[in-house]
């Protein structure tokens, strides 16, 4: 009887010790996939707005239908070529350029970016600064959606485009 205690006892150490080392792996596992989606999401978008190299928004970083979703959830472009379009728009209205990540965190394929963006408005010369959040879906590596998050009326205040009271 207490031989077969101790290889009971014996067995379930070792079937502990399994599955201990099985949600460790997957652990590690999910923590090197989020990191792997966050330095692709870095590099592309410093390339994108601090290189100005809109090709970046590509078939190898972005899904073919990916989605830009504005503020209240509408859908403000669709696939690599809208997308692009509504980016590209940043870079061809102002210069100076500086885009900063605040930070970046995530879970599984989800990331949520804290960003800044400066830059001189090349029609008025005037200084931007702005802050927001982005919230991103990824798949296989891609992104297959953002949406971003800003203060459109501390924008416009900073053009001009509304007095500030």
């Amino acid at each position: 009887m207490k031989k077969l205690l101790l290889l009971f006892i014996t067995c379930l150490a070792f079937t502990a010790n399994a599955q201990s080392k099985k949600e460790c792996e997957e652990l590690v596992n999910a923590e090197k996939h989020v990191a792997d989606n966050i330095k692709m999401y870095t590099a592309t978008w410093d390339k994108i707005f601090n290189q100005r190299d809109i090709d970046q928004v590509n078939e190898q970083n972005f899904s073919t239908d990916v989605v830009l979703l504005g503020q209240k959830e509408n859908i403000r472009s669709k696939g690599i070529e809208g997308f692009k379009k509504s980016f590209n728009y940043y870079l061809t209205t102002f210069s100076n350029i500086k885009f900063t990540f605040i930070d970046v965190w995530g879970h599984g394929d989800k990331l949520v970016k804290h960003w800044n963006f400066k830059g001189t408005h090349t029609a008025t010369g005037k200084s931007m600064d702005l802050s927001g959040v982005t919230l991103v879906k990824m798949k296989d590596g891609k992104i297959i959606e953002e949406q971003d998050f800003d203060d459109n009326l501390w924008y416009n205040q900073q053009l001009g485009n509304y007095l500030v009271k």
